[in-house]
């Protein structure tokens, strides 16, 4: 389950600016953010508020990596129930394919890599202020503080945005966070992080679901035809302990983690059984009380038995995470019948809640693995992992506790090879057990997660280097999952078993001086098996999926114009999926966005100004997902940023 977005103002915050007042000027942080320039590959990269590529950590090769389970911070094992921060974050990863393969035991959906940010040897502060899109204003301040030489140092941060999405509905967003780092000599660390979000005041975006092979009409996205008393209001937070220390040949990390979200009122604004018209029963589902919490963690030791040039590492590995979910509960408002995008006010109701389902999951994974470079040129890994899953779901509707219980012993296998100096081969086998999403706000059994799944994948590719800066990967894979999705009688249950091959592409780097690429497509077969299909009852093509999505963006710096630089995305999309019986789908689309960033100095102070222009043909049309719900595109939109370090 991906959380909405939280919020509230922090009291930290002014502190936190108090404390930049303190610091002392120093080199750029965040006037160098840059996705484009970041990105390693293709594959998904977020640098501060930039993002590039063609995945992100929820829409990886058809599948959710964080739904999934496999997030990691600094490559330790995180169960994640919401965002890092972006203030403790100086980049995030996905990883799969060849980028996949220096993590010890990788997963069948691919892996979320959040890298902390690490304070250097001088003071940062950094201030962001944003105005836009739509009526949307962000302020942002981040800290770096060395306070005792290279042994401990501080990173702190703080956000307050008045949020608008583009469908007419504002609220706002706030977080607050701290991370100290201590380490008292060269081969020991410790990091401790707290981070909190909070979230308020926006109303419920409405969801569309149409009644056969036909899409809803067009609608004004920026006019809202929500209820305004259906307003959201969630928080979350997460802390950490991460620790190191190297030993000679021994390294031995450990990372313990905590992260939860709390829902104290959340709106599901539904149309349902919408006719080619528009016309549709208008339902809204309330939510109170809900919550997530998890504690992970990981203990690694490793060992490098082999030397500068070819190491050999053998990893040991523990991992456990005990997670508890209080959901459900809900109260059902019929609003009527409704025509989609004209507003139709209602009074506000009153709510009356039900007894909660309760769930918890434990797991623990104990693992082996091995990492190592022979002859030069060949790249080996192998792992073994044995894996307790137990869970236990109490339903107020259920006589006694579900219970699921999976002990799977799992495999996994890669290889690479450096044929020449500039062309590797990679191929790579793994088995997971992966969670598998939950279920969505028109199932019957709302916000129920399936048990585990056992997950396979298999790829294999090339990378190729046409300079130190420019590189090309191209690869295929086959990730093969059980398929849950809401039946005939509105139930979220397995129908069957979903597989997705494909190609992937990425083309990255500086072919010329001045020019930075980020080039990607992904070419998609998807398709669902099972006694569902065979009865005809779904189609074979799974909902929300697309046979190709292709994403070319491109920085250029002016040379002419010092401290200048454009920016250009163009996002294309095949036609996707929206419906279970495969008679509907959503046309192809292409969509445009621009930026310029002008980069300059007022004494001491860094600062950048960046305009952007999305959707810039202001092109409409419709989203779905593997619910079939429908929202619009956000239309044609501009903002201006300005961002300082001094």
């Amino acid at each position: 389950m991906r959380p909405p977005r939280p919020t509230r103002t922090c009291s930290a915050f002014p502190l936190l600016l108090f404390g930049m007042a303190l610091a002392q000027p120093a080199a750029g942080q965040r006037t160098d953010d840059n996705a484009v320039r970041s990105a390693e590959d293709a594959f998904g990269t977020t640098v501060g508020n930039e993002n590039i590529g063609l995945y992100t950590a929820y829409d990886v090769r058809g599948f959710s990596a964080i739904d999934a389970g496999n997030a990691r911070i600094d490559g330790l094992y995180f169960d994640q129930q919401i965002d890092p921060v972006s203030h403790l974050v100086s980049k995030t990863s996905v990883r799969v394919g060849i980028s996949a393969q220096g993590y010890p035991l990788p997963a069948p959906t691919g892996i979320v890599d959040y890298s902390l940010v690490r304070a250097g040897t001088k003071p940062i502060r950094s201030l962001l202020i944003s105005v836009g899109p739509f009526g949307g204003a962000d302020l942002e301040a981040d800290l770096q503080l060395p306070v005792l030489a290279d042994q401990l140092s501080l990173v702190a941060g703080g956000t307050l945005t008045r949020t608008d999405d583009g469908y007419g509905a504002r609220g706002g967003y706030a977080n607050a966070a701290i991370m100290p780092r201590w380490s008292p000599a060269s081969n020991v660390e410790l990091i401790a992080f707290a981070s909190g979000s909070w979230a308020w005041g926006e109303a419920a975006q409405p969801a569309i679901f149409v009644n056969g092979p036909h899409l809803p009409p067009p609608v004004e996205r920026d006019r809202f035809y929500g209820q305004d008393w259906a307003r959201n209001r969630n928080a979350g937070a997460n802390f950490g302990v991460l620790g190191r220390i190297d030993i000679g040949r021994i390294v031995a990390r450990v990372g313990v983690f905590r992260s939860s979200f709390v829902q104290s009122r959340n709106f599901s604004d539904l149309f349902l059984n919408v006719d080619p018209d528009g016309k549709g029963d208008h339902l809204m589902i309330v939510d109170q009380g809900s919550r997530f919490a998890s504690v992970s963690g990981e203990m690694r030791v490793s060992y490098n038995f082999g030397n500068a040039t070819t190491p050999q590492i053998l990893h040991f590995v523990l991992r456990a995470r005990d997670q508890r979910r209080r959901y459900g509960g809900s109260d059902l408002i019929d609003l009527g019948t409704a025509m989609v995008g004209v507003p139709d006010p209602q009074p506000e109701p009153v709510l009356a809640f039900g007894p909660r389902t309760r769930d918890r999951v434990q797991q623990e994974t104990a693992a082996i693995a091995y990492e190592g470079k022979l002859f030069g040129r060949l790249e080996l890994s192998a792992g073994l992992q044995k894996v307790r899953y137990r869970k236990d779901t109490i339903s107020p509707d259920a006589s006694a506790p579900i219970e699921s219980r999976s002990a799977p012993w799992l495999v996994n296998l890669a290889a690479a090879l450096r044929a020449t100096r500039r062309l590797a081969v990679y191929s790579s086998f793994t088995r997971g057990l992966e969670e598998g999403g939950v279920a969505p706000a028109n199932a019957a059994n709302k916000d129920a997660a399936s048990p585990a799944l056992r997950t396979r994948q298999v790829d294999a590719g090339i990378r190729y280097a046409f300079s130190d800066s420019f590189r090309f990967v191209i690869g295929v894979f086959d990730v093969r999952k059980p398929y849950f999705n809401v039946d005939r009688n509105g139930v979220y249950r397995q129908l069957g078993d979903v597989t997705q091959s494909g190609v992937e592409t990425s083309l990255t780097g500086t072919p010329f001086k001045g020019l930075h690429l980020v080039a990607g497509s992904l070419f998609l077969k998807p398709r669902v098996t099972g006694e569902e299909v065979e009865a005809g009852l779904i189609g074979r093509k799974p909902i929300g999926q697309t046979g190709r999505l292709t994403i070319v963006s491109a920085d250029y710096e002016l040379a002419w114009l010092p401290g200048i630089s454009l920016d250009a995305t163009v996002t294309s999309v095949a036609s996707r999926m929206a419906s279970a019986d495969n008679r509907l789908s959503i046309p192809a689309r292409s969509l445009l966005d621009l930026a310029g960033r002008y980069r300059f100095s007022v004494g001491r102070a860094s600062a950048t100004l960046i305009l952007r222009a999305g959707n810039v043909f202001d092109t409409f049309g419709w989203r779905t997902n593997s619910s079939a719900v429908f929202v619009p595109t956000t239309q044609r939109r501009a903002s201006l940023t300005l961002v300082s370090d001094f």
